[in-house]
């Protein structure tokens, strides 16, 4: 349900340059990216899916798609199905490990779980999660001060994890707004025609 709710376009400050593939059975081209641009273990990652129509190099929004990310042994994640509002969808997800990963993607221009078809269009990519290190639980400052300058250089740790969290929450917001106008609309048509 909140994979579902976090599915419009999702602007990532810092994106991998995207991974682009068609589908094996041609039904979209489905570009991968990755926020932050080189993942690394133990540090959320999130997922940028984008579909477009193989023709006219549109954003498709009506996309039904399941995600399976793959270690060497096997599935390590399923997420069983969503839909695309915008062509759009950011997933979360954090690597516990360090190493190669495939991310498949199963779509269908029907709903995944009312398919009939066994074989789904699928198409897969290679990610790579590099060692991360330890996070501290507190952010800290340090001040350097050189010997020939009184200028004082000021680091601070990223503060990235605040952005994730505000951009996940403005993108749930947005999209339960979205998916409630939609429920609303065919509510009414359906009670037009009923009525009728």
């Amino acid at each position: 349900m909140f994979f579902s709710l976090v599915q419009c376009t999702v602007f990532a400050q810092d994106e991998s340059a995207p991974q682009i593939r068609l589908s094996s059975k041609g039904l979209a081209y489905v570009n991968l990216a990755t926020s932050p641009a080189n993942p690394v273990s133990g540090q959320p990652t999130i997922i940028l899916l984008q579909f477009l129509d193989p023709q006219s190099k549109a954003p498709r929004g009506d996309i039904y798609y399941k995600l399976i990310i793959r270690n060497e042994t096997g599935p390590i994640f399923v997420m069983p199905g969503g839909s695309t509002i915008a062509g759009k969808v950011g997933i979360p997800y954090q690597f516990d490990n360090p190493g190669n990963y495939q991310v498949e993607i199963d779509l269908n221009d029907t709903d995944i779980s009312k398919a009939t078809s066994t074989s789904l269009d699928e198409v897969t990519f290679p990610i790579y999660i590099a060692q991360g290190e330890p996070q501290e639980t507190n952010q800290t400052t340090s001040n350097t001060i050189t010997e020939n300058s009184p200028t004082v250089n000021t680091e601070t740790s990223n503060s990235d994890n605040a952005h994730f969290l505000i951009d996940v929450a403005l993108v749930a917001i947005a999209a339960g707004l979205a998916v409630f106008i939609i429920r609303r609309r065919l509510v009414s048509k359906r009670q037009k025609a009923f009525s009728e």
